[in-house]
């Protein structure tokens, strides 16, 4: 992970590693079969599955992102007059009960979110 980049450009940079990974974790899925189909052992490779649920993490959490973010753009055109604190304030929450996941809870990229957004 590299600091210093704003949450957008990392979203941006995610779904073009995220691409890029599809294609070797693709090759993997060939190979291993290949060297299932010719009786050989299945050669285990910890760090392509380490990558694959980070990479999972990521995608949620900066999907989450992209739509809080969307949604707090939104509230910025309505009038003063139609503003309705409460509703806002439960969508807020329902943000924070409905899509945070237990997993991303605890990831260093959450941190980095609220410490750059804060």
């Amino acid at each position: 992970m590299e600091d210093g980049i704003h949450p957008r450009e990392a979203s941006d940079r995610l779904n073009i590693y995220q691409a890029r990974f599809d294609e070797l974790w693709r090759k993997y899925t060939t190979y291993s079969g290949g060297e299932e189909l010719f009786g050989l052992s299945v050669t285990q490779y910890p760090e392509l599955q380490r990558i694959r649920k980070e990479l999972n993490l990521l995608q949620k959490l900066y999907q989450l992102y992209n739509i809080v973010l969307e949604n707090v753009n939104g509230y910025q055109d309505i009038p003063w007059v139609e503003i309705d604190i409460e509703k806002i304030n439960n969508e807020l929450l329902d943000f924070g009960n409905k899509y945070v996941l237990k997993e991303l809870v605890h990831t260093e990229a959450v941190l980095l979110i609220i410490i750059l957004e804060g």
